[in-house]
C-alpha cells in the first residue's frame, strides 16, 4: 500500500509542475519549440530539434528565490545547449503570459521562452514577422502601398499576393510576390528606421538566397508608430537583432513614446516631435507603471542587443 501511495505521489509531482513549469509543456522561442520534462528531483529538462540537431538544457530551482532557476547543460541528453551564456532563468506568470526569461552573465535579459500557448515554431515565427512588416508605405513613385496579411494593396485595391519563405524552418525575411508587376518576384525585406528596403534575390541550388542588385525602398507612412508592434508582440523571434543599434535605440524608446513619455535627449525629442501620433505628457512619473509585461521585456531585450559588440552582431539593415 505504501509503495502504491509513493508511486502516486511521484507521478503527481512530475505531472503538476516545478515552480509553475508543467511537465510536458511547450515553449516557443525563435522558430523552435522546446518541451519541458520535470524530473523527480524537480529539475527541468528542455529539449528541441533544430535542423536534425537536438538542443537541450536543464533548469535547477533556486529555492532561495521564488520562480528562479540556474541554467546548465543537460548531461542526460546528448544535445547542444544554445543558452550556455545564460546561467540564470526566471519564470513569470502575469497578464495571461507564462514566460521563462533567460539572463546572461551580466544580468541582461537575453532570450524569452513563451509557454502561454502552443503553436508550431515556424508558424509562430512567421506570424510575428508578418506583424513587423504589415502597414502602409509609399513607394518611389509616391504611391501608397499597404502590406496586409499575405495581400498587398495599392490605393485600397488588392494588387498582389505574397508568401513568406522559410529555410529549414527559419524565417528568412524573403517574400515571394505575385502580381503588382513592379514588385513581382522574390525580395528580401529588411526593416529600417524609415520603412523597408527590398532586395531582389534568387535562390541557389542549396536553398540559400543571394541578392541580385535591384533595390526598392518603401517609406513608412507615419500616421502610426513605425515600431508599434513592439508594444504588442514579444520580440523573441530574433528579427529585431538584424537592425542597426541606432534604429534599435529609436525602437526601444518608441515603446515609451506610445505612452507619451517626455524625452530629455534632444535627438529623441526632435524625432518623436515629428511624429503626428506623439504627444508628450508633462511628467514621466507614471509611465513605467503603465508598461505592460511585454513592453517591459521588449525594452530589456533591445537593451541587451544594443550592449553587444558590433563583431557579435549580424546586421542586415543598410
Amino acid at each position: 500500500m505504501r509503495k502504491i501511495v509513493f508511486m502516486m505521489f511521484t507521478l503527481v509531482c512530475m505531472t503538476v509542475c516545478a515552480q509553475g513549469i508543467k511537465n510536458g509543456s511547450k515553449w516557443n522561442v525563435n522558430n523552435l519549440v522546446y518541451e519541458a520534462k520535470v524530473n523527480i528531483d524537480k529539475t527541468i529538462t528542455f529539449t528541441a530539434m533544430a535542423e536534425g540537431e537536438e538542443l537541450a538544457f536543464r533548469l535547477t530551482p533556486n529555492y532561495s528565490k521564488k520562480n528562479e532557476f540556474l541554467l546548465s547543460e543537460e548531461l542526460n541528453v546528448d544535445g547542444f545547449n544554445p543558452f550556455s551564456k545564460s546561467p540564470r532563468a526566471k519564470y513569470i506568470e502575469k497578464e495571461g503570459w507564462k514566460l521563462i526569461c533567460l539572463y546572461d552573465l551580466k544580468g541582461n535579459l537575453h532570450d524569452v521562452l513563451d509557454g502561454s500557448f502552443f503553436g508550431e515554431g515556424e508558424v509562430v515565427a512567421m506570424g510575428k514577422w508578418m506583424q513587423q512588416i504589415m502597414g502602409k508605405y509609399t513607394d518611389s513613385y509616391g504611391d501608397t502601398l499597404e502590406i496586409g496579411h499575405e495581400i498587398i494593396y495599392e490605393k485600397g485595391i488588392a494588387r498582389a499576393e505574397y508568401k513568406n519563405i522559410a529555410f529549414n524552418g527559419t524565417v528568412t525575411g524573403v517574400l515571394r510576390i505575385s502580381g503588382l508587376t513592379d514588385l513581382e518576384g522574390m525580395w528580401e525585406a529588411v526593416q529600417t528606421l524609415d520603412g523597408l528596403t527590398l532586395y531582389e534575390v534568387e535562390q541557389d541550388e542549396y536553398g540559400m538566397f543571394k541578392r541580385k542588385g535591384l533595390i526598392k525602398t518603401l517609406s513608412w507612412v507615419n500616421t502610426e508608430p513605425r515600431f508599434g508592434y513592439a508594444n504588442r508582440i514579444l520580440l523573441n523571434d530574433k528579427m529585431f537583432r538584424k537592425m542597426k543599434k541606432s534604429t534599435l535605440r529609436v525602437m526601444r524608446n518608441s515603446i515609451l513614446a506610445k505612452h507619451s513619455y517626455m524625452f530629455s535627449s534632444r535627438d529623441l525629442a526632435d524625432y518623436f516631435a515629428s511624429q503626428p501620433w506623439f504627444s508628450p505628457r508633462p511628467s514621466n512619473d507614471e509611465v513605467l507603471d503603465e508598461l505592460s509585461l511585454v513592453e517591459s521585456l521588449n525594452i530589456e531585450l533591445i537593451k541587451c542587443e544594443e550592449a553587444k559588440a558590433d563583431k557579435d552582431r549580424y546586421v542586415t539593415e543598410p
